[in-house]
This record gives C-alpha cells, structure tokens and sequence, in this order.
C-alpha cells in the first residue's frame, strides 16, 4: 500500500468541509473547532489551509494566520488522524509549513502546545530548533469536549526559519527547579539561579489526580523565568528541560538556510 503523504492548500468547499470534521473527529469534539466560514475566509484572504493526504483520504492538516505586522505566522491548528499518528503525516505538515512560509517570504512561524505533553516538547524543541519565549495560563479557557481538563495552560513557541539552528546538547544536569516526585507530583527543589541554565523536569505521564498540581507548579516556575528573560531552549532524555537567558543560546547558522527536519514521527498537538 503506498503510505506517501501529500499536503496541499485547500480552497474548496467539500476539502474545506473535510478539513472542519476531521479536526472536530482528532480532537472529540461535539462542536467545530474551526467553522466552515472562518476556513473558507481564511483561504481566500491567503492565510494557511491544509490539508495532508494518504492516496485519496484526508489524513490531517493545518489551520494559520498572518501577521500583518511582521513576516510571521502562528499556527492555530495542527491535527493528524488517531490513525495515521506516528507514521510521518506530522513531519510532512511541518514541513510543508515552512516552505509555504519561505515561498510568500515569511521567516518565523509560532504555535502554542501543553508543556505537559512531554512528546510534543521533544519533537517541538529538541528536534526541529523552536524556542520556548512565553508561558500562557488558561489560554484557551474551557474547551469543548474536554470538561476534565484541567487549565488549558499554553506554552508559545518560536521557529525561526531564517537560520540553521540545531539544538545542542544540554551538557551535565545541574540541580533542579521542579522535578517528579516518588507518586508522580511534582516537586519543588533550587531556587532558579538568575544567570546559568534552568532545568526541571517533566513526566511521561501525569497521574489524573496530579493534573491540576503540575499545572499550578509550571505555571509557578515557568511564567516567572520566560517573562524575565529565559527561553526554553532544550529537552532531554527522561523529560529533563533546560532553560537559557538569551545570551547563552546557541549560535544561528547562516541567514537563509532552513533546518532540516529529522525523519522522526510527530506525536500531534492535540
């Protein structure tokens, strides 16, 4: 069976259509994510509308804006089908995004997941080079279908598509700010040094009763350290994260030289 994904724009009604319940479907929704109208406006106005195929069948796709004040755009949406989750379809949206963006000269791309999703910050941060610049509490508030999730807490991240940056390393760990306690809550440790590197740690899994507690304990360490300045900039093996003050990341590449992606799947940002 040929598993080739295609991604291409969408602009007619039955693909838009399409698009509006596969993401209702990812995301166990009673209602639209994104109507009918907001997409049909969205790609005649030339903001992003995607949609990624195996054969003939929508398998995901992607919903951005433009910025009208800077060449950047946020990535509202990224869905892939339960399905066909861990089989390249994630990494062949992402890419299409970035060279959508390089074609119309827009040279960052932003997007918000759960920092609790340790998966999505791997791929996110260690593997394709975003940057985490800003914690956002209940950013979506309430969500349809999701009345046992706790805040819809945000982290935004930052791809900038001008450079060749590659994560690095983190280097040995030092003492940590937050870690993961013995029946999986979180727990606080060092103060946070103003000058050298920030690590915590995330869990692979978040116990039900521990949910809200590990909102409340990043939001605690985190929001503080991005607004002062901090970016979060690594992710290591067993959900260790590091966060660097700006004059400590590590140098871009050349202007103009995209990353490549790794051939690795994309656990979606669901």
């Amino acid at each position: 069976m040929d598993r080739t994904v295609t991604v291409r724009d969408l602009d007619q009604r039955d693909e838009l259509e399409e698009l509006r319940a596969l993401l209702a479907r990812i995301w166990n929704s009673p209602e639209p994510l994104i109507s009918f109208p907001v997409l049909r406006a969205l790609s005649h106005a030339g903001g992003m509308v995607l949609g990624a195929y195996v054969g003939d069948r929508m398998v995901g796709g992607a919903v951005g804006f433009r910025n009208p004040d800077a060449p950047s755009l946020h990535s509202h949406i990224v869905g892939v089908d339960p399905d066909h989750q861990g089989k390249g379809v994630g990494r062949a949206v992402k890419l299409y995004q970035r060279d959508w963006c390089l074609r119309r000269g827009i040279t960052e791309i932003t997007w918000t997941f759960d920092p609790l999703a340790w998966r999505n910050a791997v791929f996110n941060i260690d593997r394709i080079g975003a940057i985490g610049v800003k914690y956002l509490p209940d950013f979506y508030g309430p969500m349809a279908g999701s009345d046992a999730e706790p805040p819809t807490d945000r982290m935004l991240l930052r791809w900038d598509l001008s450079t060749d940056r590659r994560p690095e390393a983190p280097g040995p760990r030092a003492a940590a700010v937050l870690d993961v306690g013995p029946d999986g809550e979180p727990r606080h440790g060092v103060t946070p040094d103003d000058g050298g590197p920030v690590w915590l740690q995330l869990p692979e899994r978040v116990p039900p009763a521990q949910a809200v507690p590990w909102r409340h304990a990043l939001r605690a360490v985190l929001a503080p350290l991005l607004d002062a300045g901090h970016r979060w900039t690594a992710v290591s093996d067993g959900g260790w994260c590091v966060l660097t003050r700006p004059d400590a990341e590590p140098r871009p590449g050349a202007q103009g030289q995209p990353q490549e992606l790794p051939e690795l799947p994309m656990e979606e940002n669901r």
